[in-house]
């Protein structure tokens, strides 16, 4: 989850293509005046373009978050269900208005976190815990969201909804109150393999312990184990684009949370002042 407003503008500026185009511009007026500085910048953005759109590349990036935390196999499975007492799965947005639902329902990151999430459940039967709040206002939330879906799909049930957050960190803020308030001090936390390092961090800045279970890693099909993945492609930009935001987020995490007070940013999610 991301929180919308001048974050999320500052955020899709920094990020390709959005950053790239920019630096081209700035190449085209410096190329009025310098020609050969303005040509270096032009080609500049033109190779990191291409660079970033190659899906090896972005398979590459992506690797390089998700060996943050392995996947639960068999045994780390067995070992996890005698440390954690309870199943969070983070929301990762909505698909809005959709027309063949008649109404928003969740997206397909969500869906795939959601489907992993009740995998867990029916392999070791600890509750389940579904994170995610209303990020542009909406009335439903998208842990309700969530909810809707596992009744309906799974005919299962949350024991916890946390309807507040609007991004990661406040993802754990809310939920540890709910986990608190049940006794609960660790959990199996499911998020796609990219986003772990940042949701741990922000769940053990709340004092709650994390057995990873990352989901949705990146595997090379036969296209990126042949001349496909140096082709440039929007898959390949894509997931490129995706793994710098991560990193980003990361940074951002570290410089605007790492000493924040618990307490006080959760009054201030339970306020009605908007996001920012």
């Amino acid at each position: 989850m991301s929180i919308p407003g001048w974050q999320e503008i500052v955020a899709l500026l920094l990020l390709p293509p959005a950053s790239l185009i920019l630096i081209a511009m700035v190449g085209f007026l410096i190329y009025s005046k310098w020609t050969w500085a303005g040509s270096v910048v032009i080609f500049t953005a033109l190779a990191l373009m291409i660079a970033l759109s190659l899906p090896r590349t972005g398979q590459l990036l992506m690797a390089s978050l998700e060996a943050y935390a392995a996947p639960l196999h068999a045994g780390a499975l067995d070992q996890a269900q005698k440390d954690a007492k309870a199943i969070v799965v983070l929301a990762s947005g909505r698909y809005a208005d959709a027309p063949e639902f008649g109404g928003d329902t969740v997206n397909r990151p969500t869906l795939e976190r959601l489907r992993y999430g009740v995998y867990l459940h029916r392999r070791i039967e600890l509750p389940l815990l579904v994170s995610g709040g209303g990020v542009g206002g909406e009335k439903i939330s998208e842990a309700e969201l969530m909810q809707q879906v596992l009744q309906q799909d799974y005919k299962l049930v949350a024991n916890w909804q946390e309807k507040h957050s609007r991004n990661t960190f406040e993802n754990a803020l809310e939920s540890a109150e709910l986990l608190r308030a049940a006794s609960i001090e660790h959990v199996i936390l499911v998020t796609h393999g990219y986003h772990m390092r940042r949701a741990i961090w922000s769940f053990e800045q709340m004092g709650v312990k994390v057995t990873a279970a990352p989901m949705g890693l990146t595997t090379l099909g036969y296209r990126g184990r042949t001349v496909h993945a140096y082709l440039p492609s929007a898959r390949g930009l894509y997931l490129s684009s995706l793994a710098l935001r991560e990193y980003l987020g990361y940074l951002w995490y570290q410089l605007a949370y790492r000493n924040i007070d618990p307490a006080k940013q959760a009054q201030a999610v339970a306020s009605p002042a908007s996001a920012g």
